[in-house]
């Protein structure tokens, strides 16, 4: 169907297709934002609602950590989408059985806990105190209102809180502390011998016939992948500041536009009474205010202290304990009235009154920063650069959107648009679906190239955006079919499949005698002898030994703790290929008076409590979701 719509997409028509098209899916998105229809639901949980737009907020906040926490790692082309968005939904519906089961269990959070919270966010702070426009513009900016917002914080402190009393709630006794210290400070004295690999494996032959056999029974294991050879055309930001240059004018130009980047703004600190009038009050309220403010502002100019009177008569509540103080701000970021009666005011002068939503304030200018920063010469280097990446960005898109247009109405060759933009096309050597190096690894470039419509209809691929700043459009130049390779060219493989496999065998087989014998009187020191080899000094080790092969002390501390004199004898086959013959000689448990190496009682018995709570936390979780009733809708699917 794609490829009947490419063919026939051409010139007015497909405009006016198009335009045909693009009606009804505006309406549809009219009508959503309008409130036509009920709200979708994403999930309801035991009978509460978990609305499409709250999951669509949760997984777009969810992403957002995401790629903060990951920062440069962060790579979207390997995140499975529809996988992610059901782990965020069920992460959403755990929080819900948990809000569920706190109410059960009649927990609450006070208004002044949540006021606390709100108030110690940075986002919702400016000069490191709370600001009220700061925090309705962030609540609204994650859709929701300052209501809204308030009732999912007080709802995490509620989940907060039980999972703190279930976490908090375990103990643990003496005997459990002796026991953790006596295994984790447990120390073993060995020795062993190494038998190396070769040893076995010069005596294994493998026959043709036995590789033939084996490549006809294992043919699947030895297909050649799938693979394509492809041209492509990449477009990047920093290619294209390279063919740029810009002259003095142009550069003094983006300087005084930008100039915050190089100067900091004149800052002001200023004080303020605040009395308070609520948005829609009544005449009567509002007249009341204003005398009780024009009273203050007349105690202010018949020259009582300022701060005295901030703290005695304003309503604020982040700023009158400090007299009415709010530090140091930048123009724009106060409201606009107050803004603007700040930026007016000379040092030490107050203000009448001055109106917002939030009441009647009376302001005293108390100190002025100018604004500092470097002239023009002193950052040209660093203008130039920043002027010529912003001028590629702009031509980035420009260019971006040519790209992909000539190469969908040109879809046999890329040559139109390399001559269009001046690119020059790229060729690949043979990509499998494992992808290949650099931008060819990318899992957004592999799946384009062997797409139905790329690989097979033989057009040219969308555009595909690698990061922000770097698009491919590519073509399949020749493809190969998946197939059996022949036998000649994985037969010397497969001879080494078969050596590895049968000396691997040779070696347990042999290990498991040379056991037995130890078992009946033989020692070390005779079986080292009869191989050739030396047996390593007796060595005391703890489980964190790293002077010797990692599978090794493992097999140690798995081994049965000997009885009296008599020693414990095994194999282990290393990673290496070699194969150890251990002699296990005795077993010295921790004390508790050895607590102090692994941080004391105290921090053992905090992390045993820990572990178990939370431990008990996860069992309490699933036990909630699986008595839960729970009906997930197809709508968290994109």
């Amino acid at each position: 169907m794609l490829q009947s719509i490419r063919e026939r997409a051409q010139g007015v028509v497909a405009w006016f297709i198009v335009a045909l098209i693009s009606v009804p899916f505006a309406l549809f998105g009219i009508n959503s934002y309008l409130g036509g229809g009920s709200e979708s639901v994403a999930a309801v949980v035991n009978g509460d609602e978990i609305s499409q737009r709250d999951f669509e907020n949760g997984y777009r906040d969810f992403r957002q950590n995401l790629r903060q926490r990951l920062g440069e790692n962060y790579r979207p082309e390997m995140i499975d989408e529809a996988q992610l968005r059901q782990e965020v939904l069920q992460i959403m519906i755990r929080n819900r059985l948990l809000v569920q089961k706190s109410k059960d269990l009649g927990l609450r959070v006070g208004d002044e806990q949540v006021k606390q919270v709100i108030a110690s966010l940075p986002g919702f702070q400016v000069g490191g105190r709370f600001n009220q426009e700061a925090f309705e513009r962030g609540v609204r900016l994650q859709g929701l209102t300052p209501a809204g917002f308030v009732e999912e914080v007080r709802q995490g402190l509620v989940s907060e809180q039980i999972s703190k009393a279930v976490v908090n709630s375990e103990f643990t006794t003496r005997s459990e502390l002796e026991s953790l210290v006596s295994l984790r400070l447990q120390q073993r004295e060995f020795e062993y011998l190494t038998v190396p690999a070769a040893t076995f494996l010069a005596n294994v032959q493998v026959s043709d016939e036995a590789v033939a056999t084996y490549y006809a029974a294992h043919q699947n294991e030895y297909m050649a992948p799938e693979r394509v050879k492809i041209q492509y055309l990449d477009l990047d930001v920093a290619s294209i500041a390279k063919t740029l240059k810009a002259d003095d004018e142009a550069l003094q130009a983006y300087y005084d536009q930008n100039q915050s980047q190089y100067r900091t703004a004149e800052e002001r600190r200023a004080s303020h009474i605040l009395i308070p009038l609520e948005e829609g009050a009544d005449e009567a309220t509002a007249q009341k205010a204003e005398a009780d403010a024009n009273a203050a502002l007349l105690r202010v100019k018949s020259g009582e202290d300022f701060a005295d009177l901030a703290k005695a008569l304003s309503k604020d509540p982040g700023s009158a304990e400090e007299g009415g103080d709010l530090g140091y701000f930048e123009a724009g970021v106060m409201e606009s009235t107050f803004d603007e009666s700040v930026f007016s005011l000379a040092v030490g002068e107050v203000s009448n009154l001055v109106r917002t939503p939030f009441g009647f304030h009376i302001i005293k200018l108390t100190d002025i920063r100018e604004s500092t920063g470097k002239s023009f010469e002193d950052v040209r280097q660093e203008i130039e650069q920043a002027y010529l990446k912003s001028e590629a960005e702009r031509l980035f898109y420009e260019y971006a959107e040519r790209l992909g247009n000539i190469a969908y109405e040109e879809p046999d060759s890329l040559q139109p648009a390399a001559d269009a933009l001046g690119l020059q096309i790229k060729e690949s050597d043979w990509l499998s679906r494992d992808g290949g190096e650099g931008i060819l690894a990318a899992p957004k470039v592999i799946n384009a190239a062997f797409s139905e419509d790329v690989m097979v209809s033989g057009n040219n691929s969308e555009a595909i955006e690698l990061n922000a700043e770097h698009i491919m459009v590519l073509r399949v130049v020749d493809h190969e079919e998946s197939a059996i390779r022949p036998l000649e060219e994985v037969s010397s493989t497969i001879k080494d499949q078969l050596r590895i496999s049968q000396a691997i065998e040779q070696a347990r087989k042999q290990g498991a005698e040379w056991v037995a014998k130890l078992n009946q009187g033989e020692t070390l020191e005779t079986v080292a002898a009869e191989l050739g080899v030396s047996v390593a000094p007796r060595k005391q080790i703890n489980r964190d030994e790293q002077t010797i092969p990692a599978e090794l002390v493992k097999h140690v501390f798995v081994m049965p703790r000997p009885e009296s004199d008599a020693l414990i004898y095994d194999q282990v086959a290393l990673a290496s290929g070699d194969l150890a013959l251990l002699a296990l000689h005795t077993v010295t448990d921790g004390k508790l008076e050895q607590a102090n190496d692994l941080g004391g009682d105290a921090a053992l018995n905090e992390a045993l409590q820990r572990s178990r709570g939370k431990t008990y936390f996860q069992h309490m979780q699933g036990n909630l979701r699986a008595s839960a009733d729970v009906n997930i809708t197809a709508q968290t699917e994109r």
